[in-house]
């Protein structure tokens, strides 16, 4: 299965060319999840967010609602850490933070009321599903560490690098709430504005301190 590349150019996931039916229904929940949240997405909406039948659900997903939300998930996680990888061998720390927030930015467009995340959907399931938070926390932690890695390199040490990449996911998640609630993008950008600046002083301050 085809599972995605990410676009470097403007921080954008696109799908491969080829779209089984397994792969239309994941891309649909990734959709819904991030729109409306767990509870709000519907195994019929589904099907049709993702052009696919109805019945086929169920022979892709055995487990049906929480095994499908759950791989979902976890292939917006897996792409977005493969993305932040990516960016940032190719453009260095600053422009990733601001790839990051530009990810969830651009499935919406224009209607940032919709904006929002399908890990983090996942992870206000609980406690009805541990699992789901489960593989949220997992998918969170994925991005968090090539960022921590980047600033270890840069001379930021072990403890400070672990800190800022927490804070960078924790930032960019809670201004996706903020910004679904305003109707406007100008939380999101706010939060990766703040995060540059908290970058290039962290940065400073270790070139300061060696």
């Amino acid at each position: 299965m085809t599972v995605g590349i990410a676009r470097i150019a403007d921080g954008e996931p696109v799908e491969g060319k080829r779209r089984d039916g397994r792969a239309l229904l994941l891309k649909g929940a990734r959709q819904l999840l991030a729109e409306k949240g767990y509870a709000g997405m519907e195994l019929r909406d589904v099907a049709e967010q993702g052009e696919a039948p109805r019945g086929s659900i169920y022979h892709h997903f055995p487990g049906g609602k929480v095994q499908l939300a759950r791989e979902a998930a976890e292939l917006e996680g897996t792409m977005i850490r493969d993305l932040i990888e990516r960016s940032l061998e190719e453009r260095g720390l600053k422009q990733t933070l601001a790839l990051f927030g530009n990810v969830f930015r651009r499935r919406v467009a224009d209607y940032p009321e919709r904006i929002g995340c399908p890990v983090a959907a996942i992870a206000l399931a609980r406690p009805e599903d541990p699992e789901l938070a489960a593989a949220a926390t997992a998918a969170f932690q994925s991005w968090e560490r090539p960022i921590a890695a980047a600033l270890r390199d840069e001379g930021v040490s072990a403890k400070d690098a672990e800190t800022f990449a927490g804070l960078v996911v924790s930032t960019v998640e809670g201004a996706l709430l903020r910004a679904r609630a305003a109707g406007s993008q100008e939380p999101l950008d706010s939060a990766i504005g703040g995060l540059g600046h908290a970058l290039d002083r962290l940065l400073e301050g270790s070139a300061a301190s060696r």
